[in-house]
């Protein structure tokens, strides 16, 4: 019969099947072990845990891993329990967290970690508490080590549209997750009715994290949020993120500030409350100042139009930089005279950030992420051109 109970992991050939959340909680559990992963591909924080632990990506398959230990918890259901069946009839001792009553590996209790219902919360993260949290543009490297650290606390995870897979995969598997993401005109959830879930679950005793994309303060409403926990009397605290602004210019070489073009820059909404972009016109088109236009991708023609209108000259250089900090960053250069026709027939995915200056002139110079990117994709200069590239030649 395999293994009843192992006090000690590190003599056993470990094979964990699963490249996601579930299997992240579950190798976060093992401390220093040998582990192989089996996994078409693996979300970033595992990724990450791979690398750090020196763990390796193995191809065989599972029948080829007989006599071995197995991990099993690739998120899906029907799959973990073919694994459990092949394991079941093979003799071979096996762990799967949604089959634990028919597992007959167990981890050691010196490396297991308690669950978020059980664990104590560090600091002022208490029952009872919201935690408004900030996810920073994209890339979970980006998140700070406090929001990591209010994740793995979380009871109750309220987040956003903007918060990647690989930072929601930070939280602990048990967690009560509830997506509330807005897009244009289109809400999941009303303001109104996350206000009052932040509030509930907080008065239900819950520690809720109100997860948001980049800053919580950066035209994220977060300020309306705890005036409603204010009102209740609910306690709470803020964990900042890189807002996108920061985050989205630093990956694509654009500083926002630069002696020779910026001495100041402008974050702008170009979405307002009433639905219209009724802004300032006039001081935004100042000399010597870099604007950032959030939230304005469906409104560039209005944008482009009111600032040539206002004074902007028509060859002010402008980007719209799409999926920012992510695999998928994509930036679109031109002038505020030419952008609109020249993305006519191009179809660009939100969240896209708009930077409008002088310092966009700099992206061809300084966009190191795009070169890294294209770099570790394979495009080779003579051979296969990258995108950047064309752009570069102007193929």
């Amino acid at each position: 019969m395999a293994q009843d109970v192992i006090t000690s992991l590190g003599f056993f050939d470990l094979h964990l099947f699963g490249g996601g959340r579930d299997a992240l909680a579950l190798a976060e559990r093992l401390g220093p072990v040998s582990l192989c992963l089996h996994a078409d591909s693996l979300c970033g924080a595992l990724q990450q845990l791979m690398d750090a632990q020196g763990w390796a990506r193995d191809a065989r398959t599972p029948q080829a891993l007989k006599g071995q230990c197995w991990l099993i918890a690739s998120g899906a259901e029907q799959h973990d329990s073919e694994l459990v069946r092949q394991a079941e009839a093979a003799d071979i001792a096996f762990y799967a967290p949604r089959f634990a009553e028919r597992s007959t590996l167990r981890l050691p209790l010196n490396v297991s970690v308690p669950t978020a219902q059980a664990n104590t919360a560090s600091g002022s993260f208490t029952r009872g508490h919201v935690s408004l949290v900030g996810a920073g543009p994209g890339d979970p490297e980006l998140l700070t080590l406090k929001a990591l650290s209010r994740l793995r606390e979380a009871e109750v995870l309220i987040h956003d549209r903007l918060v990647s897979e690989e930072v929601l995969a930070l939280a602990p598997p048990e967690v009560k997750r509830f997506y509330v993401g807005k897009a244009r005109s289109r809400h999941s959830v009303p303001q109104e009715g996350i206000n009052r879930a932040l509030v509930e679950w907080a008065q239900a005793g819950y520690r809720v994290v109100r997860l948001k994309g980049g800053d919580p303060f950066m035209f994220g409403r977060g300020g309306e949020e705890l005036e409603e926990l204010a009102d209740a009397g609910i306690e709470f605290d803020v964990v900042p993120g890189i807002t996108a602004a920061l985050g989205v210019a630093a990956y694509s070489g654009i500083p926002l500030t630069h002696r020779d073009y910026a001495q100041s820059v402008r974050f702008v909404t170009g979405h307002l409350k009433n639905g219209s972009v009724d802004l300032d016109w006039n001081t935004l088109t100042a000399a010597g100042q870099t604007l950032v236009f959030y939230m304005g991708l469906g409104s560039l023609a209005t944008i482009v139009e009111q600032l040539v209108a206002h004074g902007a000259e028509p060859a002010t250089p402008i980007a719209l930089v799409e999926q920012g900090t992510t695999a998928r960053q994509r930036v679109h250069c031109g002038t505020l005279n030419d952008i609109v026709a020249s993305l006519a027939d191009v179809t660009i995915a939100p969240p896209t950030l708009i930077i409008v200056g002088g310092v966009v002139e700099l992206y061809s110079r300084l966009h190191w992420f795009d070169q890294q990117r294209a770099a570790s994709l394979g495009w080779q200069h003579g051979k296969h051109a990258s995108p950047l590239e064309k752009a570069d030649k102007g193929l």
